[in-house]
């Protein structure tokens, strides 16, 4: 039976201090020093067809972006394939961790077997099918519920990393550090969680957007869901909803500052990356720059990492990551 891991451990090495990492277990507030072939992982949580697909179809070919990623300072570029990579690994990464159902069992009697595999899907086969996707078009088709292979989570989970824009955030300056959680990432959802489709909706018919009406098909109630890298870098997938914000300074959300409605960071925080397109209007590449955060900021995400955490956080170092444990 081979051992499984559900966070690549390409991905846990760079949260490594020399070649360990510190291992919580979050019930008894243990810390380890581990090797990282030893963290999250479980003999068998895949199936061994399964084990090699996530090798063979995503994590050999995403390796090397994730190095380019993490030795970045200040500036990041990535082609139109290096994107689709990234963002493939992401919704992979959301779909890879079996986390604990915490659904009223009294609401789960109400559904059938079949309306419940029409909501969840499978677990093995949501992974699979993102796998097999060559292409951006590919995956977009599981935007629409209509379309037969797909199912609500797989759906939201879709819009949610592949409807969303990257911003990068960087802890190198601030000498604080990110941790990362059993679950490879964490969501969040603040003040404006539901009110942003009112919102779009309303600037959609008051004046005629279409950009405001494509962008509320992509939005789910998620805010942004954070992926730390390394010890020093994470990505954030921003609900699309930002971006109309970030790029219309007309747009404005009352008096509220940002820091209100993220938990973190200003109006720079929400720039897209700069985009290049061919002469047929298709993107070249994106060209990022990897935002600073201060140590407040570095706090809040961590601590946000920690809760969304079921049983187990890593780190590099216990006294950089701000959060008490």
């Amino acid at each position: 039976m081979l051992r499984s891991h559900f966070i690549p451990q390409f991905i846990l090495r760079a949260f490594c201090e020399g070649d360990k990492i510190q291992y919580m277990d979050l019930a008894s507030k243990n810390v380890e020093s581990r090797n990282p072939r030893s963290v999250f992982s479980e003999d068998g949580y895949y199936p061994e067809q399964l084990e090699h697909e996530l090798c063979d179809k995503i994590e050999r070919d995403f390796a090397p972006v994730h190095k380019k990623i993490i030795a970045s300072t200040g500036k990041l570029t990535l082609s139109a394939a290096e994107m689709f990579l990234l963002k493939k690994f992401l919704l992979i990464s959301v779909l890879r961790y079996r986390a604990n159902e915490k659904e009223d069992e009294n609401i789960i009697e109400l559904f059938s077997e079949t309306e419940l595999e029409a909501i969840r899907g499978d677990f093995f086969e949501n992974i699979n099918k993102i796998l097999k996707c060559q292409s951006k078009e590919e995956i977009t088709d599981f935007y629409n519920y209509e379309h037969s292979l797909t199912n609500l989570n797989l759906t939201a989970y879709a819009k949610d990393i592949l409807g969303s824009y990257l911003i990068f955030v960087s802890s190198k300056d601030c000498e604080k550090e990110i941790l990362i959680p059993d679950k490879g990432n964490a969501w969040f959802m603040g003040c404006l969680a539901l009110e942003k489709a009112f919102l779009l909706q309303e600037k959609a018919i008051k004046n005629r957007s279409e950009y405001a009406l494509q962008t509320l098909f992509m939005t789910t109630p998620h805010d942004y869901t954070v992926f730390p890298l390394s010890k020093n870098i994470a990505v954030l997938c921003m609900s699309p909803f930002y971006k109309l914000l970030a790029d219309n300074p007309k747009f404005t959300i009352a008096k509220d500052s940002i820091r209100d409605i993220l938990g973190f960071g200003n109006g720079y925080m929400l720039k897209p990356a700069r985009v290049s397109f061919d002469r047929n209007k298709k993107p070249i590449d994106y060209g990022f720059d990897i935002k600073p955060l201060c140590a407040r900021d570095i706090t809040f995400l961590n601590k946000l990492l920690h809760q969304n955490a079921e049983c187990h956080i890593a780190f590099a170092n216990r006294e950089k990551i701000g959060v008490e444990l």
